[in-house]
């Protein structure tokens, strides 16, 4: 690195230092082509899997339990019978209101014919029919009572373990059981104020799980807060994830890398192969002859390992990553296997009896 930079400072034809390679021979170097492409920044964020519904399932009378229709741990479908509770004394409360309603409309409807007949007041027909509307009345809410009294899961997931057993007497308001929606899930997690305006509903986004080192999961943003934490300065948001075989739970930890898209067409280097000197910002470009050539450039963005080329280089140049230390202007260099990772084709071995280049 110090040859390299006495170099470039002292002035490009320069001959490398005692330290440089044997005149004429390449040195192995990695190096990666000037690409042209969008430049991505990845936030890696943490979260935790929350039900999108959860409930407390509450008795809604006074009564005693008469049967339970769930093993605790199962997952249930919207409408399923969850607990029946003793209705006997409903039953019965019903049968007398629709007998009074039935004899209601009987009265109001022989007051109706005689009122056509002039034989009975108006007001005689106005109190006939308040009486029926208000048997009419009594008879629905018997029949809500009577239905409160069986108790059904009011969307599609799993029952914890239950609270009561068969024949216990429960009050209004007494907990029987939870019940969890699994199926999606929500991952929560806070976004740093600064990339507020990346996140969106809807935007896709993977997943990885704690408990599934090596899955992905997919997930889309179903909730973005209106508001941001005033201590933290983040905000929070949700993101779905479908779990229909039920495999991921309520409270594991999961992660995110939110990308985000900072400049869509960028000439990209990676970070590695850019040099500093004091004020001055440089490369080691490999020309068409396969050999070094200082160049100062102008960067940008530096993102994720990468860095930006504002000004000094083009798409398709060729720059060296790793391996500049022992190199001068002029040095000729060999590309080494692993710059096949960075677009630039590995210098092929030299055949069989050949002197080495």
């Amino acid at each position: 690195m110090a040859v390299a930079c006495a170099a470039f400072l002292a002035g490009c034809g320069k001959p490398p230092g005692p330290q440089g390679p044997p005149e004429g021979m390449a040195m192995p170097v990695i190096a990666a082509k000037v690409q042209r492409k969008p430049l991505e920044e990845r936030l890696p964020l943490v979260g935790s899997l929350q039900p999108k519904e959860d409930i407390r399932v509450l008795s809604e009378a006074d009564a005693r339990i008469e049967k339970i229709g769930f093993q605790p741990g199962e997952t249930v479908e919207a409408g399923h019978v969850l607990f029946e509770l003793d209705s006997r004394r409903q039953q019965a409360m019903l049968a007398e209101g629709e007998a009074r309603l039935a004899l209601a409309q009987s009265e109001l409807k022989r007051g109706e014919e005689l009122l056509a007949s002039k034989t009975i007041p108006e007001q005689e027909i106005e109190r006939l029919r308040a009486a029926a509307l208000a048997a009419e009345a009594q008879v629905k809410l018997l029949k809500a009572e009577l239905e409160d009294l069986t108790i059904k899961a009011p969307f599609r997931g799993a029952v914890s373990d239950r609270q009561v057993s068969v024949g216990q007497f429960v009050r209004r308001g007494d907990e029987l059981v939870l019940l969890i929606q699994t199926d999606p899930l929500e991952l929560v997690f806070q976004v740093p104020e600064r990339y507020v305006g990346q996140i969106r509903l809807g935007q896709q986004i993977q997943l990885g799980i704690v408990a599934f080192p090596d899955e992905k999961f997919a997930g889309e943003v179903g909730y973005v807060s209106p508001k941001l934490d005033e201590t933290s300065r983040t905000l929070l948001v949700k993101v779905f994830l479908k779990n229909a075989d039920g495999r991921l739970r309520a409270g594991m930890f999961g992660s995110v890398d939110l990308t985000f898209r900072a400049k869509d067409d960028a000439l990209i280097l990676p970070q590695t192969a850019v040099l500093n000197d004091a004020d001055q910002i440089y490369v080691v470009a490999v020309d068409a002859e396969n050999k070094a050539a200082f160049k100062p450039v102008k960067t940008g963005l530096q993102l994720a390992g990468q860095v930006e080329i504002v000004e000094g280089l083009a798409e398709g140049d060729i720059v060296v990553v790793e391996g500049y230390q022992k190199l001068g202007p002029g040095s000729p260099v060999m590309f080494a296997p692993d710059s096949a990772q960075y677009g630039v084709e590995p210098t092929p071995p030299p055949a069989a009896g050949n002197p080495k280049s």
